[in-house]
């Protein structure tokens, strides 16, 4: 979440994806950046990151732009491949400073170590509210001390040891690890430094629960007030769970985001198309019939039917079935090829 769009526009104008994007001003709140893209005018939220993924097509989570020039995405591609090679740089360097034993190290020992690396007293081993705790453990070295490299790399180990443990008792995903939130997460706690205390069971449950509850509700409801500038496109995507009960998840897409509307148990149902019409029509009146724009559901027979009988209800809008779902169909076909 970003609180501070014209800090973090000013200080990203060296990127070349501001030169192919607009940022522009969603809803009455000020909480994240949005940015449109000059080709195809959709807008992405988040950051210039995203946008940099959206022309250059080389991320799953953001849709690609069509209508972007090839010079150009080869351009925002160079960009990003350069970034990411000097962020393995940096890595590598921080890397060495290990090596040279002043991970843990005072900023003497940090300049000591390598007169070409910039000191970095600050990382890793302190954070700001160091300053106002006292460590009374021990078997810790002192911060003022060189810790040699065996040690940084064994207290390490040891981190590492105890977040794959925390995983292992709860039977997390491991994919959980690639979720940006862990990320934020760890980051955190290591920015407040030693003496943190983690938030209890019943603080996860109470305070925080809300503050996330109303921080969501506050997104939902930014983008609720582009349905009317945009249109909005109902999905319909039918799965089953463990329980192996049939459920129907409702939810609204713009170019601003996609909102989920509710889950439709369908368990006890018979999912034809007198059934698909009944539920898609009264969420087009829920939504209101003049945002929607198109319908989208999986390419089954059953929709199919009921989205013709709807696009003869209502004429402005049309129902179109998944693209992902109908290559999923075509890639079946050829898998049963001899």
């Amino acid at each position: 979440m970003v609180k501070n769009k014209d800090k973090v526009a000013s200080g990203h104008r060296k990127d070349p994806a501001w030169k192919y994007s607009t940022q522009v001003d969603v809803g009455g709140d000020k909480t994240y950046v949005y940015l449109k893209c000059n080709y195809c005018d959709k807008v992405v939220k988040g950051d210039v990151t995203r946008m940099k993924e959206h022309l250059s097509g080389s991320h799953k989570n953001v849709a690609p732009c069509s209508k972007v020039p090839d010079a150009v995405r080869e351009e925002i591609k160079s960009y990003m491949n350069k970034s990411t090679t000097s962020k393995h740089l940096a890595q590598k360097q921080f890397e060495d400073r290990v090596d040279a034993g002043s991970y843990y190290g005072s900023e003497r020992s940090v300049r000591d170590s390598s007169s070409s690396m910039k000191p970095i007293s600050s990382r890793g081993a302190r954070g700001p509210m160091d300053h106002y705790m006292v460590d009374t453990s021990e078997d810790r070295p002192s911060t003022t001390q060189k810790m040699a490299p065996e040690n940084a790399r064994e207290a390490r180990r040891r981190v590492c040891k105890d977040i794959g443990r925390f995983f292992y008792e709860n039977t997390i995903p491991f994919n959980v690890a690639t979720s940006p939130a862990y990320y934020n997460m760890i980051r955190s706690v290591g920015a407040f430094g030693r003496g943190f205390k983690p938030p209890t069971m019943y603080d996860l449950r109470t305070w925080i629960l809300k503050e996330e509850l109303e921080s969501t509700d506050k997104s939902i409801e930014e983008i609720k007030k582009t349905w009317a500038q945009t249109g909005v496109t109902i999905m319909s995507d039918g799965w089953s769970d463990i329980k192996h009960r049939s459920l129907i998840n409702i939810l609204i897409n713009n170019p601003y985001g996609t909102v989920f509307l509710r889950s439709i148990e369908a368990s006890d149902q018979v999912k034809d198309a007198e059934f698909i019409f009944r539920l898609l029509d009264s969420i087009v009146d829920e939504v209101g019939e003049h945002l929607v724009v198109q319908i989208v559901t999986d390419n089954a027979s059953s929709y199919k039917a009921a989205g013709n009988k709807l696009m003869e209800k209502r004429k402005h809008l049309y129902w179109t079935p998944c693209a992902a779902h109908c290559i999923d169909l075509i890639l079946e076909k050829l898998g049963d090829l001899p």
